[in-house]
């Protein structure tokens, strides 16, 4: 449950554990624990002439974690410090690794010295912090008494947990924004691995809500009573990530093309996604302001997936196995529907299925050949952690081990570049560069479609990683 170590219970997390920011349902920054979002034009930015960045965190004063201890500056500087340091193996180090230091004047002041340049900064610290006073001088991959049951500032906190079937949250009593917050004063998440199931506790009563329905069930559960469909278009595509470290052939371009020429993706949306979603061609989707709709495309044409694949020497059988989730059957089916696809073109996909953990630590330590998954991504549209060839795993995301001398000093470039329109010239062109290379098979963009009771209030969907359950403290029965 260390946020920092695993993305798995993101929700749970989120009723329990505050950033400095959040995202709203406008895929907007908002300042959660932090008075304001830092910016140049508050004076809590400041471009140094050395080509570093200080950003000024003013905290809301009264903050307390849950056991009572004050919520202060030394908090971040501690979270800064321990992900960080090489004793700990967190999930990934996003852009923690390029802050050289953190200064703490007062109490409620943090200010961050970065390195260079760092246009995401807002999101720096929207996974929360970790409690200097609890975790100062331990071992925080051994520390078993907070990575089970996490201290936080959030609305709830864990009253139970049995593995493997439920974890009981509990309203906080004296949570800051309000002795009123959060209204509804239990919430019971329950792991129902299988999505048939899920449905059946929905329409039996057993369950209220259902996050991100599967897609094949929407008609059914729309007739479900005392309940209503919310979708939001999400800032999240659907994808097979090419580990070109286990597989060779990845390595050639060709080949990935190849790839994507034989996929069908335009019909395999219509017959399993009910073309309910777009097919999409770059990680950056088409509600950003970084979004390019002008990359290569690779339209469904197995003639020219032959042809390459023979250009690059593969006259017998291209194999490799794919690993995705299992119990998710919108996602077993696209995965077997293209297993033939690629078939018709001499291509030999295996398909293995594994629960959501397991799969992590697959490719967190790149024991897959390829992976069907979806990322999704923050309000920001850095792709620097998915693409460059020093983020790998846990340096960042890019689990494929795709590299391209080319586009790394343009993603970098990027991401030290504040002024919007000229970072949106360099992340068009880092599309363009991506779309060509195909270091990831681009699927779909994805709709979030959550089950929700009809008597819900306040429930606002959101389309980025940030999750539904933003502002959970809201959420009441009329």
């Amino acid at each position: 449950m260390n946020r920092f170590s695993t993305h798995i219970l993101e929700d749970i997390h989120s009723c329990i554990i505050e950033g400095l920011t959040t995202t709203d349902e406008n895929m907007k920054t908002v300042p959660l624990l932090a008075e304001v979002v830092p910016s140049i034009d508050n004076g809590l930015v400041e471009l140094r002439p050395d080509g570093g960045m200080d950003v000024t965190w003013k905290l809301r004063s009264g903050i307390k974690w849950h056991d009572g201890h004050p919520f202060t500056s030394e908090d971040v500087e501690f979270t800064v410090d321990a992900i960080n340091d090489p004793a700990w193996n967190p999930e990934s180090t996003d852009g923690f690794d390029r802050i050289a230091s953190v200064d703490t004047p007062d109490p409620l002041t943090a200010v961050v010295h970065y390195k260079e340049h760092y246009a995401p900064y807002e999101n720096q610290f929207i996974r929360g912090t970790l409690p200097k006073h609890l975790l100062e001088g331990k071992d925080i991959e051994k520390a078993v008494e907070y990575n089970r049951n996490p201290l936080g500032t959030g609305p709830y906190r864990i009253k139970e947990w049995k593995a493997g079937e439920y974890i009981l949250l509990e309203g906080v009593s004296d949570y800051w924004r309000g002795k009123e917050y959060p209204y509804i004063k239990q919430l019971v998440f329950k792991f129902l691995t299988n999505q048939n199931t899920r449905i059946q506790a929905l329409r039996a009563g057993e369950v209220q809500l259902v996050g991100t329905l599967p897609w094949d069930k929407v008609p059914e559960v729309e007739k479900t009573p005392s309940t209503r469909l919310v979708k939001t278009a999400a800032n999240s595509y659907e994808h097979f990530s090419l580990n070109e470290k286990r597989v060779p052939a990845f390595k050639d371009k060709r080949v990935r093309q190849a790839l994507a020429y034989a996929i069908d993706r335009e019909t395999l949306v219509k017959t399993i996604l009910f073309d309910l979603t777009p097919v999409v061609h770059s990680p950056i989707q088409p509600m950003s302001w970084a979004f390019n709709p002008e990359v290569r495309k690779y339209p469904y044409d197995p003639n020219r997936a032959r042809e390459l694949l023979r250009d690059a020497g593969w006259n017998d059988k291209l194999s490799f196995t794919l690993i995705t989730l299992a119990g998710n059957v919108v996602r077993e089916r696209m995965a077997q529907a293209i297993q033939a696809q690629l078939k018709n073109v001499g291509i030999d996909m295996k398909i293995q299925l594994f629960d959501s953990a397991t799969l992590g630590q697959m490719w967190f330590e790149g024991r897959f050949d390829a992976f069907m998954a979806n990322w999704t991504m923050p309000a920001d549209p850095e792709i620097t952690l998915f693409f460059a060839s020093d983020r790998t795993p846990p340096r960042g995301r890019n689990i494929g081990y795709y590299s391209n001398p080319v586009l790394d000093p343009l993603l970098y470039e990027s991401d030290k570049t504040i002024e919007r329109e000229r970072r949106r010239l360099l992340l068009m062109k880092a599309q363009e560069i991506i779309a060509e290379d195909v270091p990831s098979l681009f699927l779909y963009n994805r709709v979030f479609i959550n089950a929700i009771p009809d008597s819900l209030e306040n429930f606002r969907g959101n389309p980025t990683n940030t999750g539904i359950f933003w502002n959970v403290h809201e959420w009441r029965f009329r």
